[in-house]
């Protein structure tokens, strides 16, 4: 897909953004997200790069929901027992259904079926990816046919200099508080940024040194009132990312846990050298009696956005 300066390329595997050029960088085509120069490596991705992760992104504690009386047992697939990212064979584990294709967007399809990664219902999830001149849109929205909660996060690796790590890279939130976790990686109570390494209510140059300590989830502001807003940018020395969202939380990770598993598109896979960006839904929000439950008449959508601006 392809716009004035820019273009996006997409796999449905795991309907995942396998990479988006700066056509015009002034060093020519720059890759700005961490890929695989081979498609197949995809299949053997645990960092879900690019990917679309559900249903439910992120950790659900002891791998159990429950609605009313019925307990469900989903998918352990995380070393201390929970789910995280909708079990071992989450929406970015499996193939989607490319449904509609243009020169600037692309609409593809997924059907879970009920008890998939043990979830329940039959959920049918829409994914429309496209240029609106120099932004590029991502929206999701899904349709369940028995109480289930949802969660859909776009999981790519943001590096918009092409150098190996994350230095000249600079960060603001628009977020005052986050969930620390526990030693279970578990959500606590929100707490302010004041003072903490997620403090980035002012654009602040990122330390790639600080990588294993910059994951969380930040609470956005006025993120319980929903609605699309500009919540973050991104800057580096000739190129800024400007993302908006209608979800209540970015989750930050600076990518601690990177290793080459096989030849990148873009630059090396290693620690620190991509920044997720993931808004989304509270984390665990099923535990913690977040309004994340959708169900017939009662739809789950997620649109984000990205605007690309050269300085």
């Amino acid at each position: 897909m392809r716009t004035q300066g820019f273009e996006a390329w997409v796999l449905p595997w795991g309907a995942r953004l396998v990479q988006v050029w700066w056509l015009d960088a002034p060093e020519g085509s720059r890759p700005l997200t961490l890929g695989f120069r081979d498609p197949l490596a995809y299949q053997d991705d645990r960092m879900a790069l690019g990917s679309t992760c559900g249903r439910y992104a992120n950790r659900l504690q002891d791998a159990q929901i429950q609605w009313g009386d019925t307990r469900y047992s989903l998918d352990a697939n995380h070393p201390m027992g929970h789910c995280i990212h909708g079990g071992s064979r989450g929406f970015d584990r499996v193939s989607w259904q490319v449904i509609e294709r243009a020169d600037d967007c692309l609409t593809l399809r997924l059907i879970s079926p009920d008890g998939d990664m043990g979830f329940p219902g039959t959920c049918e999830t829409t994914l429309r990816i496209g240029w609106e001149a120099n932004t590029l849109r991502w929206r999701v929205v899904a349709q369940v046919d028995k109480p289930c909660p949802l969660n859909l996060v776009q999981h790519s690796y943001w590096n918009l200099a092409g150098s190996p790590d994350l230095t000249g890279h600079t960060l603001r939130v628009s977020a005052h508080a986050y969930h620390p976790i526990d030693e279970r990686e578990l959500p606590l109570p929100a707490e302010p940024v004041d003072g903490t390494v997620l403090d980035f209510r002012q654009p602040r140059a990122i330390d790639p040194s600080l990588a294993p300590a910059l994951e969380g989830a930040l609470l956005l502001d006025e993120g319980h009132r929903g609605g699309m807003r500009e919540v973050a940018d991104l800057t580096v020395r000739d190129l800024r990312l400007r993302l908006s969202t209608d979800q209540p939380y970015l989750h930050l990770y600076a990518g601690a846990g990177l290793k080459p598993t096989g030849e990148p598109l873009g630059v090396r896979h290693q620690p620190a050298a991509g920044l997720c960006l993931e808004t989304e839904a509270m984390p665990n929000g099923p535990a913690l009696g977040a309004p994340v439950w959708y169900g017939p008449g009662h739809d789950y959508q997620h649109d984000m956005r990205w605007c690309f601006e050269p300085r």
